[in-house]
């Protein structure tokens, strides 16, 4: 029988030691050899063909790199979160495996954003996020688009989202919930001082460069899918634009992403006192 390999990423803080020995055996007696990882740099499993997160959003996005750079599917299991990137919940494991060696999941394909700071180029599966460290001061930003105008924002910082990114720190911001499918990302500033200076979709073959007009003593900070990659000064800049590689997520089924919004959000639901 053939051996599958498979790279694993898990949530340490929700994971106990006794879950992880159940996962590794339930995973192993499936005929699939692990290589347990922290991130991305501590793993290099060469002949992975899967990877597999246990945890929630964070845990998932933590294996992106990876399965971008080897070009692997992720398979996800929900461990006490209210994700939306985790596909399966744990106790469906060993049906979830099964399906795995079957071949019978469905693999939805999800563009990621690339991100060109300075000299290094990473890849967002979320978004990517600029924002003040301390003190409390907003910073002044310049927003290029290619082929359109340039304008200016005075805020806490900016949001860069992709599609799939839609759910997470954008619309907390008040930015669009955008169907994961659609080819677009969108550009959201964090409290700004002119409110009508709001969240703008775009399409996916433009291209866009953030300036940082005055950071007013004090350095920003750069985040990619919520991992501080960088120091931002006064005359950085930052390229962005949605890429062609892309991550494939395994799922059960097809995706509904209405079903989802109503299941997390309560979307389109009522209050309990709504008249």
């Amino acid at each position: 029988m053939r051996v599958m390999k498979a790279a694993v990423f898990y949530n340490k803080a929700r994971i106990s030691s006794e879950t992880l020995d159940w996962l590794s055996k339930e995973i192993e007696s499936h005929g699939i050899e692990t290589s347990l990882c922290e991130d991305g740099i501590s793993c290099l499993p060469l002949e992975a063909e899967v990877v597999l997160t246990f945890g929630g959003d964070g845990t998932v996005l933590k294996a992106i790199p990876m399965a971008i750079m080897n070009d692997l599917p992720v398979m996800s299991f929900r461990v006490g979160s209210v994700g939306f990137l985790a596909a399966f919940e744990l106790g469906m494991l060993h049906t979830a495996l099964d399906l795995l060696l079957e071949d019978r999941l469905q693999s939805i394909s999800r563009k990621v954003m690339e991100v060109k700071i300075g000299d290094s180029t990473r890849y967002a599966l979320n978004d990517c996020v600029v924002e003040r460290s301390s003190p409390s001061r907003t910073v002044s930003f310049n927003i290029n688009i290619c082929g359109q105008s340039s304008y200016s924002v005075v805020a806490d910082g900016i949001i860069f989202a992709t599609s799939t990114g839609s759910t997470a720190y954008a619309m907390a911001a008040g930015g669009a919930l955008v169907d994961p499918e659609a080819s677009c990302f969108q550009v959201t500033p964090i409290c700004p001082h002119n409110p009508f200076v709001g969240s703008i979709v775009l399409a996916s073959t433009r291209k866009v460069r953030l300036e940082v007009r005055q950071d007013k003593g004090f350095p920003l900070e750069a985040y990619i899918d919520g991992s501080l990659i960088s120091e931002i000064r006064t005359g950085d800049r930052i390229e962005l634009g949605l890429s062609q590689k892309s991550v494939s997520l395994l799922r059960e089924g097809s995706f509904d992403f209405v079903a989802l919004l109503k299941k997390k959000l309560a979307f389109g639901g009522r209050l309990r006192d709504d008249i």
